[in-house]
């Protein structure tokens, strides 16, 4: 069996720029909140003085009661807020979200891997609302 990729990747028929707010727009109103962007393209132009295609990565928080089970694990710190990564493909665009592992083996309690599991449900569904699933080959 073939590895599995470690983001799930949506393609999106809209420029950047457009893509970016539609992102922002459809996981507002799922309930989510974006707490925080950090603009990738941007800081690798200021301090590599290279230009790329423009990247935002969205820190994705999740409603409050999702919050407080995620607090009942010191190791949900890595994983929250959850980032969704928004970046240009010419007229296109493309959104990863970071694949979350099964629970075997994992360091999260039951509680705080479940509350990740319905956070990253939530984005996906937003997601594919907007976008198409894209297959990669490897």
């Amino acid at each position: 069996m073939a590895e599995e990729p470690a983001t799930i990747t949506y393609s999106i028929a809209e420029p950047f720029e457009q893509a970016l707010k539609t992102v922002r727009n459809v996981l507002t109103g799922r309930g989510l909140k974006v707490s925080g962007e950090l603009d990738i393209s941007s800081r690798i132009r200021e301090r590599l003085l290279i230009g790329t295609s423009p990247c935002v990565v969205l820190l994705v928080s999740p409603l409050a009661v999702l919050g407080k089970a995620l607090g009942s694990d010191s190791s949900a710190a890595g994983l929250a807020p959850l980032h969704v990564v928004v970046s240009s493909r010419g007229m296109q665009s493309e959104v990863h979200v970071l694949r979350i592992l099964s629970n075997e083996g994992a360091p999260l309690d039951r509680l705080a891997m479940s509350a990740v599991n319905q956070i990253q449900a939530q984005i996906l569904e937003a997601i594919e609302k907007i976008g198409i699933r894209a297959t990669l080959t490897v």
